[in-house]
């Protein structure tokens, strides 16, 4: 990374410390014209849609989270300005009313819970709403160690055999196996 784009970027982070919110924003959108490719073009991004926020431009804030996640979307701002999307969406009555990694972690704190019956309802939603979902086979390693829990044998090696077929190269394949012994 070259330093002049640090230095470009430091200018910006140091003019909105300052609270010279208009003057951040316009070095971080020069960032982004001009060096749309530095490893440092996602944290201009954010920053835009932060000083956005703080102006009470939730459209435009939302339209600089939506640039961030299409063109940087396996940066780090990414990963933090995803669920700020998702929130900010919701507040203007944009976004999904849930996402699949909240029915995911629902289901989780059902069965902290003992409410394994509400738990598995989540799990399977999960899996008939969020087929695509990153935590399917989480789900499904879930559901068996519920079943095994409750002595359903068959069901147990249902889930595994879905995640042993389906979901081969996952952590849940790693360990779904032991679930059967």
């Amino acid at each position: 990374m070259a330093s002049d784009e640090k230095k470009f970027m430091d200018s910006g982070i140091a003019a909105f410390r300052q609270g010279e919110v208009d003057k951040a924003e316009e070095i971080f959108r020069a960032f982004v014209k001009d060096f749309p490719n530095s490893d440092l073009a996602d944290n201009a991004c954010y920053n835009l849609a932060k000083i956005a926020l703080s102006k009470g431009q939730q459209q435009r804030a939302l339209s600089w989270y939506e640039y961030l996640l299409d063109t940087y979307p396996d940066s780090d701002a990414a990963y933090f300005g995803k669920d700020e999307y998702v929130e900010l969406s919701r507040e203007m009555g944009k976004g999904p009313t849930e996402i699949a990694d909240e029915c995911y972690f629902n289901g989780k704190k059902l069965m902290d819970k003992g409410k394994l019956d509400e738990a598995v309802a989540e799990f399977n939603r999960l899996i008939e709403q969020y087929p695509n979902c990153e935590y399917v086979d989480n789900a499904h390693y879930q559901l068996a160690a519920i079943c095994k829990k409750r002595g359903d044998k068959e069901g147990a090696k249902r889930h595994v055999d879905i995640i042993l077929t389906q979901y081969a190269e996952t952590d849940a394949a790693l360990y779904a196996k032991k679930l059967l012994i």
